[in-house]
């Protein structure tokens, strides 16, 4: 009898916890989908802009203006000037001194998935990390002598291991150390249909599989880093790593959303609430897309087919999300959100194994500035939000800004906390102004850019404009 009450009380959990899935696109311009005038095929996304419990916030804005700063802001709900990342390939999202013997992680800062664990959920990060080595001498090294001495392609010497090349240096800060069950997470970049696809799956000694590097096809003389392989780690709930076992699915959006599928499969199967977090890979570069993408855009460059058609690979990738939940009748109590970590890169771009500097298609709508700029074009991004409980009528919201420190503050605030451990927030819940009873923002979102580019500025955004202000927040 009791385990029946233990089984039925998960189940009435599961029923009335809400479900959450966020997901980011990579150097997505806030001009790059179809509803803003974008030459990109983006249906889903327009469709689910105007759908009943969604709204379409014009005035989104990520943490900062390139990667790893906004990636750490929605982990956090903290700007980077708390959390410290700054750049990129520079910290690890970690307290200090809860590091380990040799450099690892012990206790990454308070996350997502750790309000969600507390509440009873599962959890799922998939997709690109950034914040930390994701390495493990079992999953991502080998002992140089069982190559001759020399690291083969995509690993790079560590001592007498070889290990994989693309962590920065970095100390080992992985989805695990942030409370997340399980992911399928690349270190940095991947292109969004070659990634996986050129590693070489040690202790295999070759991997024959072709790879598609699309536009790059001329310009690429030494592509294994990023364009060729950028290794998928699989963390599964015991808490071991793996290398995924395989090349991954040549559309790499797609591969991201059947690793949701499981774990939805998987909170169905344990009767548990779930949060999802997919940071897709695309646009950044090297963006390359589907023979099936490309050819929807015969008349254009195949640069610009490799970015348009990456826009559509997400896109339809979020109307499978929005098709599984329905399809397992977890819609209504379900929030959905998609974002960008920055605007598009700056044109031409060139670097992460692409041989060649090429015209960046990406679209800002006219919005001053693109990736590493604080300035409009660098921060605002595609902003839209479906939560069927609370939002009640579609609406485009024109004025209210929200931000990437939104986010935890919104799943706490879901989960009845409005706060945690008595650490400091920078980001606010949405729900009040989502229900209607807040209609200007309580207090401001700090937009930090410290890094190796400029020093000094953060911009902050109330319910007016952004200005620029001395940043004279604190670290802790």
């Amino acid at each position: 009898m009791q385990v029946m009450a233990s089984a039925m009380t998960a189940a009435a959990l599961a029923a009335t916890q809400p479900n959450f899935v966020i997901m980011m696109a990579d150097d997505m311009g806030y001009g790059d989908w179809s509803r803003t005038g974008s030459p990109a095929k983006t249906p889903e996304l327009d469709e689910w802009s105007r759908s009943e419990n969604a709204v379409w916030f014009k005035r989104a804005y990520s943490g900062n203006p390139i990667c790893s700063p906004t990636r750490a802001s929605v982990m956090s709900g903290r700007t980077p000037a708390r959390t410290c990342i700054y750049s990129v390939e520079q910290h690890i999202l970690c307290r200090g001194g809860t590091q380990d013997e040799h450099g690892g992680c012990i206790r990454g800062e308070y996350s997502l998935a750790n309000a969600t664990r507390e509440a009873g959920y599962i959890s799922g990060f998939y997709g690109k990390w950034h914040l930390g080595s994701i390495r493990n001498e079992t999953s991502d090294c080998y002992n140089r002598s069982a190559s001759n001495g020399a690291c083969l392609s995509g690993y790079v010497a560590h001592g007498e291991l070889c290990c994989q090349g693309l962590d920065g240096g970095l100390m080992i800060s992985n989805p695990h150390n942030f409370g997340f069950d399980e992911f399928v997470a690349t270190p940095q970049c991947g292109a969004g249909a070659t990634t996986n696809c050129g590693c070489f799956f040690y202790p295999k000694p070759h991997n024959d599989t072709a790879c598609n590097v699309g536009h790059y096809f001329d310009a690429c003389t030494t592509c294994d880093e990023h364009l060729k392989c950028a290794q998928y780690f699989h963390g599964l709930p015991d808490m071991t790593i793996q290398q995924w076992p395989d090349v991954s699915d040549n559309d790499d959006e797609n591969f991201l959303v059947s690793r949701f599928s499981d774990l939805v499969d998987r909170s169905l199967s344990e009767k548990k609430p779930f949060l999802a977090v997919i940071f897709f890979h695309g646009v950044h570069i090297p963006y390359v897309a589907t023979a099936e993408s490309r050819a929807l855009y015969p008349n254009a460059t195949e640069n610009e087919q490799d970015y348009w058609g990456g826009l559509t690979q997400i896109s339809k990738a979020v109307g499978r999300v929005r098709s599984i939940l329905k399809e397992k009748n977890l819609s209504d109590n379900t929030w959905v959100s998609l974002t960008a970590d920055n605007g598009p890169e700056v044109s031409p771009a060139s670097g992460q194994g692409t041989g060649g500097a090429f015209i960046n298609p990406g679209r800002t709508d006219g919005l001053r500035g693109r990736k590493r700029d604080t300035s409009e074009g660098g921060i605002r991004e595609i902003g839209i939000v479906e939560y069927p409980p609370v939002i009640k009528a579609n609406r485009v919201e024109e004025t209210f800004p929200i931000a990437t420190m939104d986010l935890l503050p919104t799943v706490l605030d879901l989960l009845g906390k409005s706060s945690y451990e008595g650490r400091a927030l920078d980001g606010t819940s949405l729900i009040p102004h989502l229900s209607g009873k807040q209609d200007e923002r309580p207090q401001e979102a700090g937009l930090g850019w410290h890094g190796v580019f400029h020093f000094g500025s953060t911009n902050h955004v109330n319910g007016t404009f952004p200005y620029l202000c001395p940043n004279n927040s604190a670290s802790h």
